[in-house]
């Protein structure tokens, strides 16, 4: 029987959301991630050079998030009915055995991936309790909305861009897409037809479908790329924040 929590905030994670067990968010910490550095000292020198981004851009570590729940039962505050119910959460937060999707109700239009992958702490008092958990996380916050989209009344003017994902090509076309997130995109292409696509001075072959590869990359920025064919190319991703 699913709890009414005297609070609407809380989170959405593995099919659930904290509200269904009647959770608080008591308190949360969101961590940030760390930039993984590689670098080199040059030898009788004092300069250290930075080859982090040799390899395609900037990497990041995980992140975590720290949340800690209130578990009670206001209608049933007998010692067997707060086992029940911690029971029920802990097993819903430790089931997933990879990264979940992981949504917070504040920029509820991003979500984490995330995984409860240390122990759960369990504070008891009489009648509640006090659930402290970690999230370990991938390093970036997810767009709900897929790039190009035109639902307006989510635009954020602060963190979007509106822009054409979406072309008809006859012969040859230089475009522009716009990467304003924090890392490099792998996207989705459809095709209608054959393609040719240059970019950062390499050249692919795009066959009539739907397709993705790690070796097509959209850096962060501006991006300036010539297609060769004619038919429809849409370019589909989710931008990713930190």
């Amino acid at each position: 029987m699913a709890i009414k929590s005297k609070y609407a905030y809380g989170i959405e994670f593995n099919g659930h959301r904290s509200n269904d067990f009647g959770l608080d968010v008591q308190a949360k910490t969101v961590g940030m991630p760390a930039k993984n550095k590689i670098t080199q000292a040059i030898p009788f020198s004092n300069t250290v050079l930075d080859i982090s981004a040799l390899y395609g851009g900037q990497t990041y570590k995980e992140r975590t998030i720290k949340m800690t729940f209130i578990v009670r039962d206001g209608a049933n505050q007998s010692k067997e009915r707060l086992y029940s119910l911690w029971t029920q959460v802990v097993n819903w937060l430790m089931a997933p055995m990879q990264k979940v999707k992981l949504k917070d109700d504040i920029m509820h239009n991003y979500y984490y991936l995330g995984e409860v992958q240390k122990e759960p702490s369990w504070d008891e008092m009489r009648a509640y309790g006090k659930l402290s958990v970690e999230f370990t996380c991938y390093p970036f916050r997810i767009d709900e909305l897929v790039e190009g989209n035109d639902i307006w009344d989510d635009f954020n003017f602060e963190t979007d861009i509106a822009q054409n994902t979406e072309f008809d090509i006859v012969g040859r076309r230089v475009i522009t897409l716009f990467n304003i997130g924090a890392t490099s995109i792998s996207p989705e292409l459809v095709a209608s037809a054959p393609f040719t696509i240059e970019v950062g001075g390499q050249r692919f072959t795009l066959n009539a479908g739907t397709s993705s590869s790690p070796d097509f990359m959209l850096p962060t920025g501006e991006i300036t790329i010539t297609v060769i064919g004619t038919g429809k190319l849409s370019f589909n991703w989710h931008k990713e924040l930190i």
